[in-house]
């Protein structure tokens, strides 16, 4: 097993992914639930979700390939969309998992988008939060300046970074997907964790295209949610995705922007276990509809 070369934290696991040390939190007993977190974050962005989802499900919380607890510099060509979807396929293998619900978050939804087009078979449940996602949208004025947010996003920080104002660059990135004052609000700890992963936003990967046939493709039952607040390309994307892929409508997170699952963790979880629920009970009674 590769060995990490850096602290493990006590409440977490490791696990040999594709010749890289990948770190999970596995908590809980029932239908596993994974959560896929986004930019800037890691494992410990679920801080308000993993106890009350582990009332109902395995949950496995991960940190994706170069992400806290490595303090990684930047340096290699293994930081990509493809590669941490090709993990977390490795990892419920390894795990052995069967079928999971799979929840992921802004960058992370793009990395569950690409699991769900490869390994469609390893999904029970596909959730996607303010995903990030490149899709065959026609340019109009409206679409260009919505999507044109994202690169703005990235390279303002990198600007920022690269002069060495790596906590001014980090905060400007969350005022500007949560609102002014959004970094200011956060506790100090959470800062500090943002800015342990900001190496991680420096590699330009370009999010994978999702053609609509891939869309169309995706059968399994989806649930997608937005905060109230989010900014406009994501609510773009979603409605995108519900016209091309026949996606569902999301559910609206109130009171918050992208940051929901911290922002009203009541409403985001609630929303996230009514819907497993629904989808573990029609599956149970699917497979007992033959009276056995």
């Amino acid at each position: 097993m590769t060995i990490p070369t850096w602290p493990i934290p006590p409440d977490v696991k490791c696990a040999e992914v594709n010749g890289y040390p990948m770190i999970y939190q596995d908590r809980g007993s029932g239908t596993p639930l994974v959560l896929v977190h986004g930019s800037l974050c890691d494992y410990r962005v679920w801080r308000f979700q993993s106890e009350p989802f582990a009332q109902a499900h395995r949950v496995i919380n991960v940190s994706l390939r170069h992400y806290y607890p490595e303090p990684w510099d930047g340096v290699g060509a293994d930081f990509s969309f493809t590669q941490h979807a090709d993990d977390l396929a490795v990892l419920f293998t390894k795990l052995e998992l069967g079928k999971v619900h799979l929840l992921g978050h802004s960058r992370g939804g793009a990395v569950a988008i690409e699991l769900a087009k490869k390994h469609p078979e390893l999904l029970r449940s596909l959730m996607l939060a303010d995903p990030a996602a490149k899709l065959e949208i026609p340019e109009t004025p409206e679409s260009a300046k919505a999507l044109a947010f994202r690169s703005a996003l990235y390279a303002n920080l990198r600007k920022e970074v690269t002069k060495g104002n790596i906590e001014g660059g980090t905060a400007r990135f969350m005022d500007d997907l949560n609102g002014a004052g959004a970094w200011s609000r956060m506790p100090r700890s959470v800062q500090e964790r943002m800015i342990q992963n900001v190496w991680t936003a420096m590699v330009d990967d370009p999010v994978p295209l999702t053609k609509d046939e891939e869309l169309r493709k995706l059968t399994l039952p989806i649930l997608t949610l937005t905060g109230e607040k989010s900014p406009p390309m994501f609510g773009l994307l979603l409605n995108e995705m519900r016209k091309r892929g026949n996606f569902p409508a999301p559910i609206v997170i109130g009171s918050a922007a992208h940051a929901m699952n911290t922002e009203n963790p009541n409403m985001f979880n609630d929303s996230v276990l009514q819907f497993t629920k629904k989808v573990d009970d029609l599956e149970f009674a699917s497979a007992h509809s033959d009276g056995t």
